[in-house]
């Protein structure tokens, strides 16, 4: 009964502009959290490094480490790292709803007006 129209009628389609647009929004917003994610472990991974180093500094009455000498060098890789792969997989993304759009577009092309019916051959009687 998926194809019943009880069933249509709770999960009703979106019209195709808008189910692209929402497409492309929830891409950006991803690479935006993809960004966080991956720039927030890059800190998170300086911090254990801060961390291990200053206790082997301490333990071993070597030179202690500053926490700016740790952090800032890995907070500017960090940047770059979650910048180009969160640009990487949005922009992968957005070209996948190009095409998926691009194929919607082109399979209304192929349909008769207002039926959503393949539109018939054309007549090669009409020259």
């Amino acid at each position: 009964m998926s194809g019943s129209r009880a069933s249509r009628a709770r999960h009703p389609r979106l019209p195709a502009r808008r189910a692209i647009r929402v497409a492309i929004g929830l891409w950006l917003v991803f690479g935006i959290v993809l960004w966080n994610a991956l720039f927030d472990h890059a800190i998170v991974i300086a911090g254990r490094t801060y961390l291990y180093r200053q206790s082997q500094a301490l333990r071993h009455n070597g030179p202690t480490v500053t926490i700016a000498g740790v952090m800032r060098p890995a907070a500017a890789r960090g940047a770059i790292v979650a910048s180009w792969w969160s640009l990487a997989v949005t922009a992968a993304g957005l070209a996948a709803v190009g095409y998926a759009a691009s194929r919607v577009a082109g399979a209304r092309d192929e349909t008769a007006p207002g039926t959503g019916l393949a539109a018939p051959p054309p007549d090669s009687q009409d020259s």
